[in-house]
């Protein structure tokens, strides 16, 4: 694809690269290990006083019928991959390059977050934590957009008036394919959709017929980019893990073994109108 056919721009997009990039510049990290993974995809970074931080991506897999990923400009050999053009890279064509490039703006994002001293929900009480939030929102039409099955349970076990709405057929059990989306958002009083949106290209497009939702929640691992690159997104609170436990989750990862973090990390709710009044 030449410049002259290339798909329109994501701002967004656009906006969480440029923000990694000015952060990286202000605090240089070193990128210490890169997964591609199932279902999760991470990167890990360090400074050069050796705080670490991890951050992790939802893998788009079934988005794209090429055989693997593309990375042209860049050797094959990813530890000679500069880490300020990585965050660039989330707007490149295929989807599970996107992905690694979430995965290192969410490490970018995590190591701030670090720096910044983050406060979070207690351990062990991150799923309940949201599903006691949105119940307590007392919304009449909750959207969800990812069959996010434990928190979509939680949601019908608090009582919570709520569809959901899953793009991957392997995922469906229970929910209705994205292309029906439309015809309910616009009625919608609640938002809850998954950070995987951000890869798709479909998180602005789903805001923006999500208009009278009283809170647009983005949640997930995709969902750890700082608070101040999502700002004026549209979404009006994120809610994500920062992982603490950097070595464990780690290997776990790399087995496959993800749904552990929700027991042994900490989740952070942040509420983007007020961060975006900041920032102004």
């Amino acid at each position: 694809m030449n410049e002259e056919t290339r798909w329109p721009s994501d701002p967004l997009l656009e906006t969480l690269a440029r923000c990694a990039i000015a952060d990286l510049e202000a605090h240089p990290l070193i990128l210490e290990d890169l997964s591609l993974g199932q279902p999760i995809s991470w990167a890990l970074v360090r400074d050069r006083e050796g705080l670490r931080a991890l951050g992790t991506a939802m893998t788009p897999v079934g988005e794209s019928v090429s055989p693997g990923p593309r990375y042209p400009g860049l050797p094959l050999d990813w530890t000679q991959w500069p880490l300020a053009e990585l965050p660039g890279r989330i707007m490149a064509d295929h989807p599970l390059e996107r992905c690694l490039a979430l995965a290192v703006i969410n490490a970018v994002s995590q190591h701030r977050l670090a720096r910044e001293g983050l406060a979070g929900v207690e351990t062990g009480e991150v799923r309940s934590s949201v599903v006691r939030w949105v119940a307590e929102r007392n919304a009449r039409r909750v959207v969800v957009v990812g069959n996010m099955g434990p928190l979509v349970n939680g949601l019908a076990e608090a009582g919570v008036p709520h569809v959901v709405f899953e793009r991957s057929p392997g995922n469906r059990v229970g929910a209705l394919p994205d292309a029906q989306e439309w015809a309910w958002l616009a009625k919608a009083d609640g938002l809850v959709l998954t950070g995987a949106t951000l890869l798709n290209h479909t998180l602005a497009p789903i805001l923006s017929l999500a208009r009278e939702a009283r809170f647009r929640l983005l949640v997930g691992f995709s969902a750890q980019a700082h608070p101040e690159y999502l700002a004026g997104c549209g979404a009006t609170h994120a809610f994500s893990l920062h992982i603490r436990n950097i070595d464990p989750v780690r290997r776990l990862l790399q087995v496959g073994n993800w749904n552990s973090m929700f027991e042994s990390e900490t989740g952070y709710l942040a509420e983007l109108d007020a961060v975006a009044r900041h920032v102004r």
